[in-house]
């Protein structure tokens, strides 16, 4: 009895564990909704961890042991810690990168519609490749940014409203057509404009009928670009008069909250904040291991960036000369150059992978079949959508033996076409050594997708042991 009873201590431990990681992760997730929010949820937990926020403008002041973080646009972070032993001679760049977008419905510059039926429309671009049928009949919000006139001039703004404005209804079944019923394919133009459901959060004030469709008929002829009942409810959140927001640039988002089902996570967004929040807790759960960051040589990064979900093509986006120029500037504060460090750096590319759905098995290659709560999957393509190599598969797969983290592995099927992400970008444009990883998870772009806690678990846990172990395995591996 006392064998049996210590055999299954440890798993009720590391269930535990599982559950408080994916606790700080909902919880993470969900005060997001637009990639600023995801910066800014970002900078909370480096500022609490004792980060310092530099400025974009060389010259920088980094110290051996300090800890500092940089944002772009505010949507896309970057956050250094430089080991108390950093060595320019033995040391290298350890890098751990994901991206903070998300696909989901944009506010276009012009998004007042004409009403229709009745109601209030509001005009939305489709951003990034959503599964867009998941977007119907969900209560929708609102986050991102708002530009506002102040008295010092314009001035940018986080806004996010979570109770539910817009709705995007289905058509009834009995409406629909055999042929349309079978394959649901809505007009992105046409049918995927929400509804601004009335009265928008806003009491009108007992308006008499007539009253109130005079009100209607003057604000729906009067100038502006975005409708008056919208705005309105933007600018009481941010706390300013709707007279004073000059723009928007708003994403759409699923109101309901992030749960929990069993062991798995429901979410939206898990693609990829999920990686974000991996990436910078890993980090500071490093740096708060006092023995071990004060033996590192390294300089230790945790960066997200804006846009990958359209092709990373931005000031913002990795597609840009942002991480080599925060490199270089970094480097140089520390007497040493990115062209010093190259060749000892590494990049750990974290996004998230297709877990083995139990409907559709057949979609998976036989031997690339990644299960929910299985662990971290090394990403791998031949024509180079994945950054991945054998060699360097194999110095995580070890990284993943030194932090207790199980590995599993992905490559598409010849006959299906494969994403890709910011691994291979950064690993053409820095010349640094790339591995495409990440934590396998059901119905990826849809509006609200779901994951494993343990795989949430394990993903934080392996970004953490890459900051801690990857010199040592570096340092034993020998290439051509």
């Amino acid at each position: 009895m006392a064998g049996a009873a210590a055999s299954i201590r440890p798993r009720r431990r590391a269930a535990a564990t599982a559950s408080e990681a994916a606790a700080e992760f909902l919880s993470f997730v969900g005060q997001t909704g637009s990639p600023a929010h995801t910066v800014q949820q970002a900078k909370q937990r480096l500022e609490a961890a004792g980060f310092v926020q530099l400025e974009d403008s060389p010259p920088w002041s980094l110290t051996p042991g300090g800890k500092y973080f940089i944002t772009k646009e505010g949507t896309s972070i970057c956050a250094f810690a430089v080991g108390k032993a950093f060595d320019q001679n033995q040391g290298g760049a350890v890098i751990a990168a994901a991206h903070t977008d998300s696909p989901c419905l944009k506010l276009r510059p012009c998004s007042k519609m004409p009403k229709s039926a009745g109601m209030l429309q509001v005009g939305v671009d489709t951003y990034g490749g959503g599964l867009w049928h998941t977007w119907f009949d969900r209560p929708l919000g609102v986050a991102g940014k708002v530009v506002v006139q102040t008295a010092e001039g314009m001035e940018e703004r986080l806004v996010r409203v979570e109770k539910p404005l817009c709705l995007i209804p289905n058509l009834a079944i009995h409406l629909l057509t055999q042929k349309e019923r079978e394959g649901f394919a809505p007009n992105k133009e046409v049918e995927l404009q929400p509804v601004l459901c009335p009265p928008c959060g806003l009491e009108l004030g007992g308006l008499q009928k007539g009253e109130k469709e005079e009100k209607e008929d003057k604000e729906e002829k009067e100038e502006g670009r975005h409708h008056a009942e919208l705005l309105a409810v933007v600018a009481e959140s941010v706390g300013v008069k709707a007279e004073e927001i000059l723009d928007v640039d708003l994403c759409l988002m699923d109101s309901t909250p992030p749960c929990r089902i069993g062991a798995m996570v429901s979410t939206p967004r898990i693609d990829n904040v999920l990686s974000t929040w991996a990436a910078v807790d890993g980090l500071i759960a490093f740096t708060e291991q006092k023995e071990a960051f004060d033996a590192s040589t390294d300089l230790l990064i945790a960066a997200s960036f804006d846009h990958e979900e359209v092709g990373s093509r931005s000031a913002a986006g990795a597609d840009s000369a942002v991480l080599e120029r925060w490199l270089d500037q970094s480097l140089e504060a520390l007497g040493s150059s990115w062209a010093q460090a190259v060749s000892r750096s590494f990049l750990l590319s974290c996004d998230c992978a297709h877990g083995l759905h139990p409907n559709y098995v057949g979609k998976h290659q036989a031997q690339h079949q990644p299960i929910l709560g299985k662990g971290i999957v090394i990403k791998t393509n031949s024509n180079q959508r994945y950054a991945t190599t054998p060699l360097l598969a194999q110095m995580v797969r070890r990284l993943g033996q030194l932090s207790e983290v199980p590995m599993q592995e992905f490559s598409v099927r010849n006959d299906c076409p494969c994403g890709s992400t910011i691994g291979p970008l950064l690993s053409s444009q820095l010349g640094i050594r790339t591995v495409d990883i990440g934590a396998p998870q059901w119905a990826m772009h849809s509006c609200r997708e779901s994951a494993h806690q343990d795989d949430v678990q394990a993903l934080r846990d392996l970004c953490k042991g890459f900051f801690q172990h990857f010199r040592g395995v570096d340092s034993s591996t020998t290439a051509l």
